[in-house]
């Protein structure tokens, strides 16, 4: 398996399964964003079109986890294992930043590295475009489950961003109702 930056001549045959993937996430995994079942795969493939008219403009990084094929050979749908975006918004006052959304992994090649490998893909492809702070884009509070547990709602808060988690454990160790194995208890 390797990570690929999306390129529209040699990935685009792959949008029909990236829709499939992005289904398969939303109706095994419960997966919270932009749609709910019953899932329209012709609004999945249009929304897949405007992610990559995104990447295509420059704001927004797309990769691709792909099982390795036969060199010199395009990539074959069914060999698509996962895809994580690197969302890149216009931003004056924080051009270093950069949103990680969507990471979603095929359910039969999970458990296999391919999430870690699609992130540590993504902080190199940062970093070289200059991002070095990586937020982890999220749904509103609003529609997040009200039973979060402390270190989840503190990256609700704070963002997934290393050397976050000791300043999240010290906030939630000083209220009171954090202990060190996770598990809230309310004093």
């Amino acid at each position: 398996m390797a990570a690929y930056v999306f390129s529209a001549p040699e990935h685009s045959h792959l949008v029909p399964y990236l829709a499939a993937l992005h289904a398969s996430c939303i109706t095994n995994d419960n997966l919270v964003g932009a749609f709910l079942p019953p899932l329209n795969h012709e609004r999945l493939l249009a929304w897949w079109k405007e992610r990559i008219a995104e990447a295509h403009a420059g704001t927004r990084v797309i990769l691709l986890l792909l099982l390795e094929s036969e060199p010199g050979t395009r990539a074959k749908g069914p060999e698509l294992m996962g895809v994580v975006m690197l969302a890149m918004p216009p931003s004056e006052t924080g051009p270093f930043r950069a949103y990680v959304e969507d990471l979603l992994v095929s359910p039969r090649y999970r458990r296999q590295g391919g999430g870690r490998s699609l992130l540590g893909a993504l902080e190199v492809e940062a970093v070289r475009r200059g991002k070095t702070l990586l937020v982890r884009a999220r749904p509103s509070l609003a529609t997040a489950p009200a039973s979060l547990s402390p270190v989840a709602s503190c990256e609700a808060d704070h963002g997934s961003i290393r050397g976050a988690d000791a300043r999240c454990r010290d906030r939630q160790r000083s209220r009171g109702s954090f202990q060190e194995d996770g598990v809230r208890r309310d004093r």
